[in-house]
């Protein structure tokens, strides 16, 4: 199930002091729907030796990726992985088998056949489940309540209590929504998420869970700077000073209060979708950004019709 912490739960042990220590070279691939093994080679000797590879030679690319693995003690991540052709992977991990002992590849999928087609050493592999009501409370009050006293609010701890139950224990509508509600003092705006109609709407025309939709309710200005990044490939990775400059050109910024530059106004909406989970950081961590699969995969059209719900 997306939303889970599947890529999280991943994120944090590519990023463990020990791992770090442990493993060298490391790598981290964002793969997604498109299996294209030549593309993903490449992204790897890239993660790996930080230059680009403009070849298209897979022959030339497994060679380069054998040379850079043999003898070392990698660890390569594989971030939502849906592909169920063998063949495929087998022409992918042949590079891998010059490694030194030791040598890791961890998988995120949501698929269970993928897992399994990929082999893991002793048949190993970890299916999240959902969080109880408790553990997705915690995240909640760690995002809506981070600077604020609880005991001081009763009647928005009990709103939010029952807003997390609507979450189904998945950890990121609970961080989402929690962003949402951090900066909401008011019974009223919490009321307002948790008696949304858009809990009941279907999935027909966009695959996001209702608590996703709730954090689509953003001002002018976002919304349209967030329209733009619709346009991303999936797992494209932006740093903010190149995507405040895109929106910059588009127009997109408009300059409201007193002096405040461009740019400035252009890190504050861009800290803002980050806080709201729309963009997270990369696997590799670093100044690079991408946005969550649940959300980039959505169509601009589907965008535009959750705005338009949203007022």
């Amino acid at each position: 199930m997306g939303g889970l912490g599947k890529t999280t739960l991943a994120r944090f042990a590519y990023n463990d002091d020990a791992v770090v220590k442990h493993f060298s070279p490391r790598a981290w691939v964002c793969v997604s729907d498109e299996f294209d093994v030549v593309k993903i080679t490449k992204a790897i000797l890239g993660a790996i030796s930080q230059q680009s590879n403009d070849s298209n030679d897979f022959n030339k690319l497994q060679v380069e990726l054998s040379q850079s693995l043999a003898g070392k003690r990698f660890l390569l991540v594989l971030d939502d992985v849906w592909n169920r052709n063998y063949e495929d992977w087998n022409n992918l991990r042949s590079p891998f088998r010059g490694g030194a002992k030791g040598s890791k590849v961890i998988v995120t999928t949501r698929n269970k056949q993928v897992a399994l087609m990929m082999e893991p050493s002793d048949n190993y592999h970890h299916s999240l489940e959902p969080l109880s009501d408790d553990d997705c409370w915690s995240i909640f009050v760690q995002h809506a309540f981070e600077n604020r006293d609880i005991q001081k609010h009763p009647n928005l701890k009990s709103i939010g209590k029952k807003i997390v139950e609507k979450c189904d224990g998945l950890p990121l509508p609970a961080k989402v929504l929690g962003g949402l509600l951090r900066s909401k003092q008011r019974d009223d705006e919490w009321e307002h998420i948790l008696n949304s109609k858009i809990w009941s709407l279907s999935d027909t025309e966009c695959d996001i869970i209702p608590a996703l939709r709730l954090s689509y309710h953003l001002p002018a200005q976002l919304k349209r700077c967030f329209v733009y990044c619709a346009t991303f490939p999936q797992d494209y990775e932006f740093k903010e000073t190149e995507l405040i400059l895109l929106w910059m050109a588009e127009g997109l910024i408009q300059p409201l209060e007193g002096n405040k530059q461009m740019e400035d106004l252009g890190g504050e909406y861009f800290r803002e979708l980050v806080s709201r989970s729309f963009f997270q950081q990369s696997g590799n961590g670093g100044s690079q950004f991408v946005m969550h699969d649940l959300i980039g995969s959505c169509s601009i059209s589907c965008w535009t019709t959750m705005f338009q719900f949203g007022g």
